[in-house]
């Protein structure tokens, strides 16, 4: 059972999660063929749809990096995904490199 270090009593957000009681096995899938693991995926997702803690899992997930099961509505994928694009560093673009003879001046000072 859960506990909190502050207070035993005190409501987790697990707490009002939709899927407890539910059989983790659906939101662990195992899938042998790609379209059995995504109906599997599919079948979880739509419970965590329906969740009033759907943000707070998912936040949960990304913070520890869990690497399994689908939490928040997301599949393992899609988490590393949401973790990558939010830690990379906005991109600048990168400057024009012209080679002797690849371009003309013209068309050098357009892409500038």
């Amino acid at each position: 059972m859960h506990s909190n270090e502050n207070n035993e009593n005190e409501e987790h957000w697990t707490d009002h999660a939709i899927c407890r009681g539910a059989d983790p096995d659906l939101f662990f899938p195992i899938g042998y063929s790609a379209e059995v693991l995504q109906e599997q995926q599919e079948a979880a997702k739509a419970i965590c749809a329906n969740c009033p803690v759907i943000a707070d899992c998912l936040t949960w997930a990304l913070k520890v990096g869990e690497p399994d099961g689908i939490w928040g509505g997301t599949t393992p994928e899609e988490r590393r995904y949401l973790r990558r694009t939010a830690d990379a560093p906005a991109r600048k673009p990168l400057p024009v490199i012209v080679v002797r003879g690849d371009a003309s001046e013209s068309e050098h000072a357009s892409a500038a």
